[in-house]
């Protein structure tokens, strides 16, 4: 059972919510970003409206969406050609919800980037991928157009979530896939507190985060803690899912086939069918900090 602390902890600072995703791409699908305004009611309900702006439409790999800390901002991953014509590689991009612009913000060659998460004002943390095919936690300044490794020696690391400044949940890859703390200011090599785990991770408060366990098909969710404790939170996925975003501390929104859902641990209930959209196939998400808008992942018709 969860215990009470990180109940309250969770439910006290949702307006913050991360969801991280692994970092290769190997057999890379047709995907598009959309976003989509959400509203609570009177009654307390949420309600997507069927008003799509669409952050990509094209044919190629764009994904892991992830919010700027004033939701003006989305940010994604984007798969391209490389300047030679030889292979491919992935860059981060911006879109500008007002503007609507697109971005390329890290611009770099022989290099790859995952995941974007604003890390502060001035670094926007990565997994980056270098010429060599190692995988490494990374912080990125703009400015500079310039990559600092965190832990060199920890690595392929897939897809991360912070915990504070200095220690990230980290997923590490391998014959078994496992979850590990990284200390940045730490030589020590991290335990392994957990295997077989989700690629969704959620940062739900400073030294909290949120991650799923499958079983038999069923991903079920676990609360970390910078200290290493797990405790279960005692809520399912349906079947098959393990992308998932928080609203609240009791509720979370998922994607299954072309329809949204709002799942509890009392109930699973349908939020939205997308199919007069033309989405299929609906996987990561991410919601605004406000919680007014929501992007999600789906597969090109």
């Amino acid at each position: 059972m969860v215990t009470t602390h990180i109940i309250k902890t969770i439910g006290l600072s949702l307006g913050i919510t991360l969801s991280f995703t692994l970092a290769g791409v190997s057999d890379a699908n047709s995907e598009d970003i959309m976003m989509l305004p959400l509203h609570k009611g009177i009654d307390a309900k949420y309600r997507v409206e069927l008003k799509p702006t669409h952050v990509t439409q094209r044919v190629g790999y764009d994904n892991q969406p992830k919010f700027g800390p004033d939701g003006k901002s989305l940010y994604f991953t984007r798969q391209l050609d490389k300047a030679g014509g030889e292979g491919l590689q992935t860059d981060i991009f911006k879109f500008d919800i007002d503007s609507k612009d697109v971005i390329n913000v890290t611009q770099t060659e022989d290099i790859s980037e995952y995941s974007p998460t604003p890390y502060n004002a001035d670094f926007l943390s990565t997994v980056r991928v270098n010429p060599e095919g190692e995988q490494h936690l990374s912080l990125f300044n703009s400015e500079a157009k310039a990559h600092e490794v965190l832990r060199s020696d920890i690595e392929p690391v897939g897809y991360f979530a912070w915990l504070q400044p200095t220690k990230a949940a980290v997923f590490v890859l391998g014959d078994v896939m496992t979850l590990q703390i990284l200390d940045t200011e730490s030589e020590q090599q991290p335990l392994v507190l957990e295997e077989q785990i989700g690629r969704c991770f959620e940062t739900v408060a400073n030294n909290v985060i949120t991650f799923s366990k499958e079983e038999d098909g069923i991903h079920q969710l676990y609360a970390l803690t910078s200290d290493g404790a797990i405790s279960s939170l005692e809520l399912n996925l349906p079947q098959g899912v393990q992308d998932y975003v928080w609203v609240d501390s009791q509720h979370l929104i998922v994607g299954q086939g072309s329809k949204l859902f709002m799942v509890s641990s009392a109930e699973t209930k349908e939020l939205a069918d997308l199919s007069s959209l033309d989405v299929d196939g609906i996987t990561r998400l991410a919601l605004s900090p406000d919680k007014s808008r929501l992007a999600l992942v789906y597969q090109r018709p």
